[in-house]
């Protein structure tokens, strides 16, 4: 049904998610993320929207990656249908994959990475994701464009069973604004992603970007 991963760039202390389903709205739902706190997918046959709420406010408050999950998770009759990521500002992650989310259903949990995915087309998704995210670092892509060539070699090792029809990638790093694009509903939404984040990168669309306030820079125009 979707894959997703969470990821953290130890030189900016950025926080970012990229997702995508054979449903409709995939960023209205799935990701989660605080800048400076963690970042959150929830998913799986019947996603709880909850579990981001809740456990961002945990973490917040100071309870541990994996104790936000378990926590959350114990206290939820309809968890072996739920998927949960979850990554914290330290890069520490935890995750819960319920028993009846359909097959194929994953997780990897490495420090400052968590994948899953759930109804995937084989379980070389997953592995295909990490790999794609780390190969894009090693290669000395930016953040950003690594999380979308994370999604790529997903969608290309099969991606979600159903097929892919909504995709989003959200970054949030500290004291700056976030990057925020989705595609709630397309043929190809994976590319038109990938596309929309092509022109943030335009001189016209930086111009515009780089001179808005930010919490150091709340004045300036």
């Amino acid at each position: 049904m979707t894959y997703s991963l969470i990821a953290k760039d130890p030189k900016t202390k950025a926080l970012g998610l990229v997702t995508a389903t054979g449903n409709l709205a995939v960023g209205g739902f799935v990701p989660h993320l605080r800048a400076g706190v963690g970042a959150i997918a929830t998913q799986g046959y019947s996603t709880n929207y909850w579990y981001g709420v809740n456990g961002l406010n945990r973490l917040q408050a100071g309870e541990n990656a994996e104790s936000v999950v378990k926590n959350l998770t114990d206290a939820d009759e309809g968890r072996a249908y739920r998927q949960m990521l979850l990554l914290d500002a330290n890069g520490n992650g935890a995750a819960w994959t319920g028993s009846a989310n359909s097959p194929h259903h994953d997780h990897i949990i490495t420090h400052n990475l968590v994948a899953g995915g759930n109804i995937l087309a084989n379980e070389t998704v997953i592995p295909a994701m990490k790999q794609g995210f780390e190969n894009a670092v090693e290669n000395g892509c930016s953040f950003a464009l690594a999380l979308l060539h994370a999604l790529e070699a997903a969608f290309d090792a099969g991606g979600d069973k159903r097929g892919t029809s909504s995709a989003t990638i959200q970054v949030v790093t500290p004291n700056q604004l976030p990057l925020d694009l989705r595609v709630d509903d397309h043929p190809h939404p994976i590319a038109e992603l990938k596309r929309l984040y092509d022109m943030t990168r335009q001189s016209d669309y930086q111009s515009f970007f780089v001179r808005l306030p930010t919490p150091d820079h709340p004045h300036q125009h």
